[in-house]
């Protein structure tokens, strides 16, 4: 009865993050005031969601025990995870198409060049010229001068969707957590057969891992911890290619390029998207775009000992729980109960 309920607060939380995230647009080039109290009603409302505890499966080995030593919560790439859907878009390149067929698409790029004067300073006479009368000639005549070109932006679309794909999984950072210990699926696949352990923490007081951080960057705001939505589509990436697409060929003229994005969030949103195959899983990440991501320091709350943990492994940990005051506990499978269930003592 307890677990059905607890269950249900669970699915509830992530139901109202959905909601959350998909009725937020942040929008870089809104006014500073809006934007940033925009930003702070997120990022309140996502930190009201967290749960007390949260769990991290780990395998027995050098890397694992030395982050344990030093409280440190490392990350990962989503390339190396093991569900190649993870990260992965979906982009429906035929809408965008039509956009850019679209004669109104050029009040949009119009207003790129009122932000960003320097690319007018970077371009040749001849190609002034060009952008010019294509900005201001007559609806029929862009329709045809897109349509001649667009084998070429078709080419461009590709290749530019191919490089998000891989720009998505090479350069994020991500912690992954779990709200159940008690997973017989993930201590097989994330603690070596069950032979690994998994840490307990307590994330109530933590917001980012930014605060101690002197890089201050644009994406100190949301360096959150986020529930992971579980749905049968992949993102649809839209907003996220027009903008990652645009500041792929427009910052080859500086790197000071602005680039109008209508959802700042974009990258998150796809990022915290997962096939229904994952739900039993019940993730929580925290996500960080920073190339000098400050280190997530965490002591842990509980340690988890697998079912399988060889002896010698065993008595390392209660010696390291003992000394640092950590309480333990060790997994175990009740075999007088036919159900398929492992706990803990």
């Amino acid at each position: 009865m307890y677990y059905n309920c607890f269950m249900a607060k669970i699915e509830n939380v992530r139901d109202k993050f959905k909601e959350i995230l998909d009725n937020t647009f942040i929008r870089n080039y809104e006014d500073k005031d809006v934007k940033d109290n925009k930003i702070k009603v997120f990022s309140e409302n996502v930190h009201n969601l967290k749960p007390e505890k949260l769990y991290r499966y780990r395998k027995f080995d050098s890397n694992s025990i030395d982050a344990l030593y030093k409280n440190l919560i490392t990350t990962s790439k989503p390339c190396y995870f093991n569900d190649p859907f993870d990260s992965l878009i979906y982009v429906n390149t035929a809408v965008i198409l039509n956009e850019i067929k679209d004669p109104r698409c050029r009040r949009n790029f119009s207003k790129w060049l009122e932000l960003n004067p320097i690319i007018l300073n970077k371009l040749s006479k001849t190609n002034k010229k060009l952008l010019k009368a294509l900005l201001n000639e007559p609806a029929y005549n862009y329709k045809n001068s897109i349509r001649i070109a667009m084998p070429k932006i078709e080419a461009q679309m590709k290749y530019g969707i191919l490089d998000a794909v891989n720009f998505l999984k090479t350069y994020p950072n991500i912690a992954c957590f779990s709200e159940i210990p008690t997973s017989p699926t993930m201590w097989a696949h994330y603690a070596d057969s069950h032979k690994g352990f998994v840490l307990e923490y307590n994330f109530q007081d933590y917001n980012s891992p930014c605060t101690f951080c002197s890089t201050k960057c644009n994406n100190e705001h949301y360096e959150l911890l986020f529930p992971v939505i579980y749905s049968n589509e992949r993102f649809n990436a839209k907003d996220f290619i027009s903008a990652y697409w645009a500041q792929k060929y427009l910052c080859n003229f500086s790197s000071d390029i602005f680039i109008p994005k209508d959802d700042e969030l974009a990258i998150y949103k796809i990022l915290l998207h997962k096939s229904v195959d994952w739900e039993y899983e019940k993730e929580w990440r925290i996500i960080s775009l920073c190339n000098n991501m400050p280190a997530i320091i965490r002591k842990p709350t509980g340690i988890y000992l697998g079912a399988n943990m060889p002896a010698g492994n065993r008595e390392f940990f209660k010696d390291f729980a003992n000394k640092n005051n950590i309480p333990i506990y060790e997994m175990h499978i009740e075999h007088t109960s036919k159900e398929y269930i492992i706990n803990y003592k």
